[in-house]
């Protein structure tokens, strides 16, 4: 939910949101972002998920929503990717940071 349009059409004041750093140090200051907890910029309750809107007149935002509410705004077409492919990127993702993953799924 990094889309100043979507934010609008959520009711969200894009200049209510706080001001988010710049581009480099995003993956630490988004870790600090959620130890911090601050509300779901929809509902209120802890967010669990951060994201930076790059909103025209009010540069970049923080944006913070708990899982319920960054799934119920995730948009849910398709992407073309196979999930074969998918699950490929992943376990490279995972390799190349040290990571243990399991993915389970329905497909064989």
């Amino acid at each position: 939910m990094e889309d100043a349009d979507q934010l609008r059409s959520l009711g969200v004041d894009l200049s209510a949101l706080d001001p988010a750093p710049p581009q480099t140090p995003r993956w630490d200051a988004g870790t600090e972002r959620l130890k911090a907890r601050h509300p779901c910029l929809l509902c209120g309750q802890p967010s669990s998920a951060v994201g930076i809107a790059h909103t025209p007149g009010h540069g970049r935002r923080w944006v913070g929503t708990c899982m319920p509410c960054l799934v119920a705004t995730t948009p849910s077409g398709r992407t073309g990717v196979s999930l074969t492919d998918t699950l490929a990127v992943l376990r490279e993702a995972a390799r190349e940071v040290g990571a243990v993953l399991k993915i389970i799924t329905d497909e064989a």
